[in-house]
């Protein structure tokens, strides 16, 4: 942990200071040591990494538990297909040109938050081989973390945190931009993850997001149903159980049918139109992710991820506008799809979030 992080860090409950001890390594560069509160209440800093979160079991815990085995299991998802598709999405979802125009933003940011930041997998789709822009920080509630510092530190990012992203260990307008790619809804609360991502935003200060979007009612029951089966197994049983689901977006894919729905069905939120019978069982029937140009077990992490987690809410275009008028955002940038809404949003004033617990 360098110095440079460490002069940000506030106990995340009330706000308060923090006293470091070191027990490995220096001032300027903690390997092991631990950030003490007034109340005396301590926080652990193990591996150069602050944590504010430890694994419980509680939803959250659940939350941290899940993602921190899909982050570990690096074998299912660093392929070169899954790398450009994922590069080709996050382009064109958040209106740059290019992922060379997407890095030099980030880079031009006095201080950015990467909220969420899993492995590091989205950051290392479009972050240079040296990172060239000034504070960069990367929070996980998961030990994925580990992984993300393993990946992007060598890189000359300023540091990683473990944290809860509705308990933010920041003051109020500390960043200039924050960034939660597929973050904010698998928090009890998308609204007060994005309250909390808000509060520590400058004035001026660019937000960047992602989240899921409310699909038909199909559709809805299913996901829920298959995720009150797994979301309380161990991770690797669930991973287990998915597997069928992921050989049937396979069957399904390579079966090269195509159906034709000739009206609208407003009772089940299914447009006409002609669909591949993959995609249509995707958009409104189940999630069976299928890439032929990826492996079994990248397509078997994009299931996983959406399926485990016990918090994946979806949203409205309405619910998202809203909530961002209520915080004091102003949307330059929607981009809707069937899978959901990425915004990037200017913060115009004081947001009324609300403060630390109490």
């Amino acid at each position: 942990m360098r110095e440079e992080l460490r002069r940000l860090l506030i106990d995340p409950r009330d706000g308060g200071a923090l006293e470091l001890t070191v027990a490995d390594g220096t001032v300027g560069e903690v390997v092991t040591g631990r950030l003490r509160a007034a109340d005396g209440h301590e926080y652990p800093v193990r591996a150069g990494i602050p944590r504010f979160f430890e694994t419980a079991p509680t939803l959250q815990g659940q939350t941290s538990g899940s993602f921190g085995y899909k982050w570990t299991r690096t074998d299912t998802y660093l392929s070169p297909a899954m790398r450009a598709m994922g590069q080709r999405w996050l382009v064109e979802r958040y209106g740059f040109g290019s992922i060379e125009e997407m890095r030099r933003h980030f880079e031009a940011s006095p201080a950015m938050l990467d909220l969420g930041c899993g492995g590091g997998y989205t950051a290392q789709l479009w972050m240079g081989e040296r990172w060239a822009g000034q504070t960069w920080i990367g929070l996980d509630i998961s030990e994925a973390i580990d992984v993300a510092a393993q990946r992007l530190g060598p890189r000359g990012v300023s540091g990683f945190v473990q944290a809860d992203g509705l308990h933010l260990p920041f003051a109020a307008a500390t960043f200039s931009t924050v960034f939660a790619e597929g973050v904010l809804h698998h928090t009890p609360s998308t609204r007060d993850a994005l309250a909390s991502a808000v509060r520590v935003l400058r004035p001026g200060g660019e937000a960047l997001f992602y989240v899921y979007r409310r699909k038909g009612p199909i559709r809805e029951f299913v996901d829920d149903h298959v995720r009150r089966q797994i979301a309380d197994l161990p991770p690797e049983e669930a991973w287990r159980r998915l597997e069928p689901l992921t050989r049937l977006g396979q069957v399904l894919a390579e079966a090269h049918v195509t159906i034709t729905i000739p009206d609208d069905i407003p009772l089940l939120e299914i447009p006409a139109g002609t669909y591949d019978l993959q995609r249509f069982f995707y958009w409104h029937v189940a999630k069976l992710f299928w890439n032929a140009d990826m492996p079994f077990e990248e397509n078997q992490h994009i299931n996983f991820d959406w399926y485990h987690p016990a918090f994946a809410h979806r949203q409205s275009e309405e619910d998202v506008r809203t909530w961002c008028a209520e915080l004091g955002l102003r949307i330059v940038h929607l981009d809707a799809q069937e899978s959901g809404y990425t915004v990037r949003a200017i913060l115009d004033g004081q947001p009324g979030h609300g403060g630390y617990p109490r």
